[in-house]
């Protein structure tokens, strides 16, 4: 066989047929009067955006943007961008002060280095001293619940947030009568590159699930997203100094190649000997490590 494969390449006007129809189709079946979705100012919240109001029109889709004292504001600039393209008035909420009352930001001393940039200095320096550079180590031990205190309490402080932003969307869906709409992708998806029960895995629908992140990115290029927002690091926006996933985890093209592989039985071996056998093997950890947050919760039935 062949490496690199090109089974990433989609019909980019049938998958976009096919992701209205099951937004409409959904919509309808669960009678709902507005579609809810949190607006991050990056790629994959974008095009959940664009679609959903491909799907359902302007009137129908309400867009929040879910700001807190770590958020960067280039963030908000680009949310602010694609709500006037698609002419929605963005909502933005202030979840700092819940953060504070819940004694999140007192898990980690980010407090005392002002600014953004010290604060990602301070991010890294500890990553660095606490994991060294080894690609995606932060990552595996988020999964599997190793790792001294620090990191466990770096894992709450991220949590916390996404899961706050999955209480708020829900509870404006409740108030309004609407459908979550989430945007999470099929690389983090696998990967665990989410938070479980956050944002980006409590949604009534999740359109952009069936879809790695490279996809997404010639499905945004396609739509005519913004250039500055196809073109920024997959940033979740919860931590500074951890702000880009494929930092974390390698090239897009090449995880989701890999990802591919997997999911297709190819033997790991064949896989690494294309793309290297740490990067292989962290991938194939991560999917195997987070099948909990896929499964969960686990019953007797």
């Amino acid at each position: 066989m062949t490496w690199p494969l090109d089974p990433l390449q989609i019909d980019l006007e049938e998958t976009i047929r096919s992701i209205t129809n099951f937004i409409r189709a959904r919509f309808q079946q669960l009678n709902r009067k507005a579609a809810i979705l949190g607006l991050s100012g990056g790629l994959d919240s974008s095009l959940a955006a664009v679609l959903a109001v491909r799907s359902l029109g302007p009137e129908k889709v309400k867009l929040y943007y879910l700001s807190e004292r770590d958020s960067n504001p280039l963030h908000h600039k680009h949310a602010l961008l694609i709500a006037e393209e698609l002419g929605i008035e963005l909502q933005t909420i202030s979840l700092s002060p819940a953060l504070r009352a819940l004694r999140i930001y007192s898990l980690l001393p980010l407090r005392f280095f002002p600014g953004q940039k010290l604060k990602a200095w301070a991010v890294g320096f500890g990553r660095r001293k606490l994991q060294g550079d080894t690609l995606g180590e932060f990552l595996r031990v988020r999964l599997n619940g190793s790792g001294n205190s620090w990191i466990r309490k770096a894992n709450a402080y991220i949590s916390a947030k996404h899961r706050l932003r999955a209480l708020v969307l829900y509870r404006e869906a409740e108030r309004l009568n609407g459908m979550v709409i989430g945007a999470a992708n099929r690389t983090e998806w696998l990967t665990g590159t989410f938070t479980q029960f956050g944002c980006d895995h409590c949604a009534d629908i999740m359109p952009l699930l069936h879809l790695y992140r490279s996809q997404l990115e010639l499905l945004a290029a396609h739509l005519g997203l913004p250039e500055e927002i196809r073109s920024k690091s997959a940033d979740p926006d919860v931590l500074p100094g951890l702000n880009d996933k494929e930092s974390l985890l390698g090239p897009f093209q090449e995880v989701d190649q890999i990802l591919w592989g997997i999911e297709n039985g190819h033997p790991i071996g064949e896989i690494a000997s294309h793309f290297g056998q740490e990067r292989t093997l962290l991938i194939k950890t991560l999917v195997q490590g987070s099948a909990y947050y896929r499964e969960t919760p686990y019953s007797l039935f």
